[in-house]
């Protein structure tokens, strides 16, 4: 017969060794409800990249006579899983999702942008899809509200414009006109985030453009810096087809950090990194 001490350790071992399995079962059964289901309303928030992917003949070995199949990837904030069902296998850790636009919508009118999508996810079915989830969208994604910033005055925009666009139309090959989506400045520092279109308002014919790829996204990128009440670039991109500032690090952050309001890696606020990272002029 069992003696009473050996009872309760007998006893206490059991009562361990459930709690041990209430635990897994609880942490699955939690990390099953975190994962998402295919063809259910969700909402996904992240970076819009425009990627071209290159596909018959050749698959990419010959660029110049292969098809190119242009998509908008959505960039996560942060890894998501599906739940596996009949037609659509389960997946973990994915942090890249194909946006499926519907009616005439155009992604490339947010590369570079952080947004919030609302849509239903699918599993990629055919060699045309490139990430392993798609996300059919419902509706237009949604930007990040602009920070506050203040703007320079017209006069100052001005001098800036006029500073940019000798370069840009050297670069371009042709007259151009600047639209801008975002310009910061702050002690004599600035960053212009925007595009170039013609002289008449319409577009570019990039073919005339120095080391631009025609089917890519064109993001205009410029850095400049005032001297002697004369705004000067210091660094000019035309035709960027990915955010230059996506790849920053901190050692690169070294203008004001104001500067940076608005710009997003993917992983922090370069403007919140500045601060953190350095003693900049608020």
């Amino acid at each position: 017969m069992m003696t009473e001490n050996k009872r309760i350790t007998h006893l206490y071992k059991l009562i361990i060794t459930l709690l041990a399995f209430l635990t897994l079962y609880t942490g699955a059964v939690s990390a099953a409800e975190r994962c998402l289901n295919y063809g259910k309303p969700v909402s996904l928030s992240g970076i819009v990249e425009i990627r071209v992917f290159f596909g018959p003949p050749n698959f990419g070995e010959d660029p110049e006579t292969d098809s190119r199949n242009i998509q908008g990837i959505l960039f996560l904030d942060k890894p998501i899983c599906t739940v596996e069902e009949e037609f659509n296998d389960a997946e973990k850790e994915q942090i890249e999702v194909t946006l499926i636009p519907t009616g005439s919508l155009d992604l490339a009118d947010f590369a570079g942008r952080h947004v919030t999508v609302n849509g239903s996810l699918s599993h990629a079915h055919s060699g045309h899809h490139n990430t392993a989830l798609l996300l059919e969208l419902a509706g237009t994604p949604k930007p990040d509200a602009k920070p506050n910033m203040p703007e320079p005055s017209k006069s100052e925009r001005k001098l800036i414009l006029d500073a940019i666009r000798p370069a840009a139309a050297s670069e371009a090959g042709q007259a151009v006109l600047i639209k801008v989506d975002r310009l910061n400045v702050s002690h004599d520092w600035g960053v212009l985030i925007g595009k170039l279109v013609a002289a008449d308002g319409g577009d570019l014919n990039w073919k005339l453009a120095k080391d631009c790829d025609a089917d890519l996204d064109k993001m205009l990128w410029v850095v400049l810096n005032k001297s002697s009440k004369q705004w000067n670039v210091k660094q000019m991109d035309i035709c960027s087809p990915e955010p230059p500032y996506w790849y920053l690090e901190d050692k690169d952050l070294t203008m004001p950090c104001e500067v940076y309001a608005g710009l997003n890696n993917g992983q922090k606020d370069l403007e919140e990194r500045c601060r953190i990272h350095s003693n900049k002029p608020r």
